[in-house]
């Protein structure tokens, strides 16, 4: 394949990427995130913010709700049932899903929680008790290597976050380390 036929692949990690800014994004709207740091290397990713962090006690159907909203893409949704989780919980499971490897850190004041996943299935978890200042979340994966034949496009990720600080005053962006300016 030539490097021109590879331009015409879809970005499938810098889709995600873009997906995982939004949910942070919505942390930011909500009053809760003031900083979103983006890392991309040929098919792996990390999404970081200041929010509030997942909630890390919360129940979902019998299960911790981070193990639910990153494994449960399949989740029969009863339509005379109300949805256990907002939405976002679907496009969070198939992210981990498409990823050959996943790990989420939720940073709270008091305690630290990493879950890993190997191609969608969870592979360790700990809890840590550790008093940090600060909160939040990161989500660091590698998209599997049969659904992306290039690199993410780190250029057209740069542009995209320049147009998302246009539009949120007192939002700070870093992009592979370096601060996003509008």
């Amino acid at each position: 394949m030539t490097n021109d036929s590879n331009s015409l692949l879809p970005d499938v990690a810098g889709s995600m990427v873009r997906a995982l800014v939004l949910y942070s994004l919505a942390e930011s709207q909500a009053g809760h995130a003031k900083t979103i740091r983006v890392t991309t290397d040929e098919r792996s990713f990390s999404v970081s913010d200041d929010g509030r962090g997942h909630a890390i006690s919360r129940l979902v159907a019998g299960s911790p709700y981070l193990k639910f909203v990153y494994s449960h893409l399949e989740y029969p949704f009863d339509p005379d049932e109300a949805p256990p989780v907002q939405l976002q919980g679907i496009g969070i499971s198939l992210i981990n899903a498409l990823c050959s490897e996943l790990t989420v850190i939720v940073q709270k004041h008091d305690v630290t929680v990493r879950l890993s996943f190997q191609h969608g299935q969870p592979s360790d978890h700990e809890t840590l008790a550790v008093t940090s200042p600060t909160t939040g979340n990161s989500v660091m994966g590698t998209l599997d290597a049969k659904l992306q034949m290039r690199a993410i496009d780190g250029e057209s990720l740069r542009n995209w976050c320049r147009t998302i600080l246009a539009v949120s005053p007192g939002l700070t962006m870093f992009y592979n380390d370096v601060k996003v300016s509008a």
